[in-house]
């Protein structure tokens, strides 16, 4: 039986209410929905999301290992399953730059693998995408797996089943072990124009 969150947050659809709801949790993490990713990889990975998405949100299966093989390390793809309040996401792939952070995951519900008092932000990071259908940046301290030294830009972005469904979601994650957090935050919220929370 799964440990959700007891305060499984509301879905989030904005980055605004993303960064509210990231100053009211304490999470370190801001979120950017102008996709200005400092990491030039990333930004590959969002021209090539935006350029299958001609018609939409791209599907799925579109997202060939072919088209995906240079970003292959550090990409991964959750599928949602279920919804509202029995919403679950499950990781279906996870590179190997990825795993050597966070482990693998691969076949394993974050639910399962999460500490339960960070649930909350990783729910949240996953619902934006998928209910704004758009991707996003989010700049975050990995706290998650005891790696708050790191800091990491990650590009988010919904993914179509074959049946028309949005409930797939590409990661791509550049991390970072030289710059701290508060410069990086600091810097990020000069960028936003976003205040420090009090």
């Amino acid at each position: 039986m799964p440990v959700l969150p007891k305060n499984l947050p509301a879905e989030i659809a904005s980055a605004s209410a993303f960064n509210k709801a990231a100053a009211a949790g304490g999470w370190p993490i801001l979120c950017d929905a102008s996709c200005a990713f400092d990491n030039p990889t990333l930004s590959d990975l969002l021209a090539l999301w935006r350029d299958e998405a001609k018609d939409g949100i791209p599907l799925r299966n579109a997202m060939t290992a072919r088209k995906l093989q240079p970003f292959m390390r550090n990409i991964a793809i959750y599928e949602r399953i279920g919804e509202d309040l029995q919403r679950r996401y499950r990781v279906r792939l996870m590179g190997s730059g990825i795993v050597q952070y966070y482990g693998e995951l691969t076949g394993k519900y974050v639910d399962e693998v999460v500490p339960e008092k960070y649930l909350p932000r990783w729910y949240a990071l996953s619902d934006l995408p998928l209910l704004s259908g758009k991707p996003v940046r989010l700049v975050l301290r990995a706290d998650t797996f005891d790696k708050s030294y790191l800091v990491a830009e990650y590009f988010c972005a919904p993914l179509a089943s074959d049946n028309g469904l949005t409930k797939f979601i590409l990661i791509g994650i550049a991390f970072d072990g030289k710059r701290p957090w508060n410069v990086v935050e600091a810097e990020t919220r000069a960028k936003l124009d976003l205040a420090t929370p009090s």
